[in-house]
This record gives structure tokens, C-alpha cells and sequence, in this order.
């Protein structure tokens, strides 16, 4: 890649005597040499006839034929691309896209997806996505020359800033590449979105994403800096709804599923929530004769930091269900632990609606050690 800083302007003659060079120059390698030149005088101002040389280059590119000449000829483009992504000549955007389009050099090509990013070429934005998706699908051939154009894609879109980049780019950052690549991407993300919600939420919902993708976006959100709660606990609750949407034959991506059931549930404990919809959802992890023990002692915990009348009523039903198996004698080891994360979670949602399903504890053959549970359960409520 390219670095040219822009610090001093060309005078109207400086460019002239270099123009005047350039086109008189009867090889790639003279005009290179012309051009490196220019790049270390760090000359601006000379966008107009940076873009007529890279038009000439284009227009003659598929003729040469030496290999010596045709090297040259892909160090020009790098250069020409780098000063006309400096200048911002926009202009140039059309002969830019060219270069991607029909160099076959990925240094080269990297550097002009880069200059249409920095001279803002919103035209060509599509295009830019489309090579960056088409990389991220699966290793090329070479993975250095994949990775390369990848990064100046990943470049770009961050130059870009524009929101339709962000998913390519996360993807990017989650794909076959390098760390070096990734971490770029990682990096680049938050210049192109500062909150990552509605990308997440996108993956978290969207049909065309698999279960990995769904956790890791799950994972995103919840590791995010200066996203809300409120953002983070609606995430969530897509993500403990599709958690419970399918059920794949596949044991690893059960695991997955159970794991990302998890953390949302643990997210909306933490977070809380105002969708009646999570009274279904945890109902649903606590029932399930799929769901693990950590899942239902999850889900009876996050139901309970709500502390609403809801809340209440569950929690109420599920003790209520266990004290009748216990008086007819049907209850499991399960059982025991569940009476035991139940009761004190009533009394933490702190809603009257709970006392007649801890009042009947004591009349349903339960141990001392549960009745007394129930009975500070019935404290912490009051009156």
C-alpha cells in the first residue's frame, strides 16, 4: 500500500514540468520513475493530472506485453491511486473502479478500492460491498491475495461511513481471514456505525443467518460499549425467542442454541425488559424437557428481576404445580431444587400475588428447611 501525506501545494509550472515528462516518457518503468518522484515531493493540487495519467494507463494497460513493463505498469496504478485517493478528485472515480475491475495485481487493486472510499465515490459503494461479500464467502485460492483486497475493501467502507457497509465488514471481522485482517475490521466497524443494534438485531432475526452468526451477533451487543440497555435487553429477546424457534438435529448446534438461550436470558436478567413476550419466552426454558437445570434456574431468576404483577403470577403457577406433586407424592430431585430457586425468587419479585402459593408450602409436606424459606419468602413481600 500507498501512503502519501499532502503537505505542500504544487505550483501550476511544478506540474506542468512533470506532465510534460510524464507524457514524453516512452516506457512504464520512465513514467514510474516520474511518478515516484512526484509522490515524494508530496505535491497537491495535481489531481487533474493524476486522473488524465491513470485514464492513459487504463486505456493501454492490456497491451503491454513485457512483464518488466507490465510490473511497472501495476506500481503506477498504485501510485496514481493513492494520490488521487489524497487529493480527493473525485472524478477519477470512473477510471478508479477500472483499475479494480480489470487489474489483476491485489495490491493494486486494494489501492483503488481504498481511493474510492477517500474521495467519497458513492457511486460505486455497491460495487465496493459486493467485492468485499464475494471475499467473505469462502478462502480463495490464495489467501494472501484475497486478504489483501479485502483489507483495502474493509478500508473503504470505513472511509465510506455509510451503514450498508457495516455488515460486510462484520462479517469480515467473523470470517477465514488473518487476525490482521479481522482485527481491522473490528476496528473499522465503529467508524462506519457507532451503535451496532439494528445490525445485530438483523442477524439476530433474519432467516438467511446461521446459529453461529445469531450468537455472535448475540455476543456483539452484549460486549458493545455505549449501546443501551434497552438496546441490549430487545436483542436479547429476539435471540431467547429464535433460541426457542428451531431445533436442529445437529448436537453441536443444539449446544449452541442452549448456550445462546443463556446469555439472552441472562442479558434480560440483568437488563430487564417491557415485552410481555419474555413471560412466554422463560416459561418456555423453564418447561421444556430440553431445557438443562442451569436453564431453568436461569429463567425462574429472570422472571423474578422483573417484579411485576407478571412476574409474580408465573412464579406463583410453577410453586403451585410443585406443591400439588408434593402432596401426592410424585416429586423428583429436580423438584427439590426448583422449590428451593422459586420460593426466594417470589419473594424478590416483591408482588403481593405471590403469598397464596407460599402460604400453601406449609401445608404440602415439604421439609423445615423449605416451609422456613417460604416464610421469609412471605417477609420479604410484606404486607
Amino acid at each position: 500500500m500507498v501512503v502519501v501525506a499532502t503537505i505542500s501545494f504544487a505550483s501550476a509550472d511544478e506540474v506542468d514540468v512533470f506532465a510534460f515528462l510524464y507524457q514524453n516518457a516512452r516506457t512504464n518503468s520512465a513514467q514510474l520513475d516520474i511518478l515516484q518522484h512526484m509522490a515524494e515531493a508530496r505535491l497537491t493540487g495535481a489531481g487533474e493530472f493524476y486522473a488524465q495519467a491513470l485514464r492513459r494507463l487504463v486505456s493501454e494497460y492490456s497491451n503491454i506485453r513485457d512483464v518488466t513493463e507490465r510490473n511497472a505498469a501495476d506500481e503506477q496504478a498504485v501510485i496514481l491511486s493513492a494520490l488521487l485517493g489524497a487529493e480527493r478528485y473525485t472524478p477519477a472515480a470512473a477510471d478508479l473502479w477500472l483499475v479494480v475491475d480489470g487489474f489483476q495485481a491485489p495490491l493494486v487493486r486494494a489501492e483503488a478500492i481504498m481511493a474510492l472510499g477517500r474521495i467519497q465515490a458513492r457511486a460505486y459503494l455497491p460495487q465496493v460491498i459486493r467485492v468485499l461479500e464475494s471475499l467473505n464467502t469462502a478462502p480463495t485460492a490464495d489467501r494472501l491475495s484475497g486478504e489483501r483486497v479485502a483489507f483495502g475493501t474493509i478500508i473503504a467502507l470505513e472511509k465510506y461511513q455509510d451503514s450498508s457497509g457495516y455488515l460486510p465488514v462484520f462479517f469480515a471481522s467473523e470470517g477465514w481471514y488473518s487476525r490482521r485482517i479481522t482485527d481491522q475490521a473490528r476496528r473499522s466497524l465503529p467508524l462506519i456505525a457507532r451503535d451496532p443494534t439494528p445490525f445485530m438485531l438483523e442477524i439476530v432475526r433474519g432467516p438467511g443467518y446461521n446459529i453461529p452468526l445469531k450468537f455472535t451477533a448475540l455476543r456483539t451487543i452484549e460486549g458493545a460499549e455505549g449501546v443501551s440497555n434497552r438496546n441490549k435487553a430487545s436483542i436479547a429477546v429476539a435471540a431467547l425467542n429464535e433460541g426457542w424457534r428451531t431445533n436442529p438435529s445437529d448436537v453441536q448446534l443444539r449446544n449452541m442454541l442452549a448456550e445462546m438461550r443463556l446469555l439472552a436470558i441472562d442479558m434480560i436478567t440483568r437488563y430487564g425488559s417491557e415485552e410481555m413476550v419474555i413471560y412466554d419466552l422463560l416459561e418456555r426454558s423453564y418447561t421444556d424437557r430440553n431445557s438443562t437445570m442451569t436453564e431453568k434456574l436461569s429463567a425462574v431468576r429472570a422472571i423474578a428481576a422483573q417484579r411485576t404483577d407478571e412476574s409474580a403470577r408465573r412464579l406463583s403457577r410453577f410453586l403451585t404445580n410443585l406443591n400439588n406433586r408434593r402432596r401426592t407424592g410424585v416429586t423428583t430431585r429436580e423438584d427439590e431444587q426448583l422449590v428451593r430457586a422459586i420460593i426466594p425468587a417470589l419473594g424478590h419479585a416483591g408482588r403481593p400475588l405471590g403469598r397464596p402459593a407460599l402460604t400453601e408450602v406449609s401445608g404440602s409436606n415439604w421439609t423445615n428447611a423449605v416451609i422456613n424459606l417460604a416464610n421469609q419468602a412471605l417477609r420479604d413481600i410484606g404486607n
